[in-house]
């Protein structure tokens, strides 16, 4: 269950946010809390910390203009989610359509980055903001 989407209904699991400025120094900030909250689960940090890397610095990047920008995290029985939430609704990367850049290009290799260390990236637009989602199973 995404926590950013609240059509689902009331989220029931905690929720752990931290609310950045569009900033390239924000992107540590949100390592760093991604991981120290898989220290606190027990949840191997590799794959979670890259990916919210990847997607935080393609939020500042992109969105950075249209204002700051949220890491939600929760957990639930079976995932861990990471959500990367920005003020850019009209700016949502088309995921299923996610080519990997030239050898010779320095750029363009964070979304496929994600869709390789995740269980699962998806984009939700929710009225003036979007979200960008990774879940990651969490040991039993």
């Amino acid at each position: 269950m995404h926590a950013t989407d609240a059509s689902t209904g009331p989220v029931q699991e905690p929720v752990y946010i931290v609310r950045l400025p569009a900033l390239p120094g924000s992107v540590s900030t949100a390592r760093e809390h991604v991981e120290a909250l898989c220290r606190k689960f027990g949840v191997d940090s590799f794959a979670p910390v890259q990916v919210v890397s990847e997607l935080a610095g393609n939020a500042v990047e992109h969105a950075g203009m249209c204002g700051g920008i949220e890491v939600w995290v929760s957990f639930d029985p079976a995932y861990m989610w990471i959500e990367v939430v920005d003020f850019a609704p009209g700016f949502v990367p088309d995921l299923e359509t996610v080519e990997e850049p030239g050898d010779d290009e320095e750029r363009g290799r964070g979304l496929l980055i994600a869709q390789m260390l995740a269980e699962r990236v998806e984009a939700l637009v929710l009225g003036d903001r979007k979200a960008l989602c990774a879940c990651f199973p969490v040991p039993a």
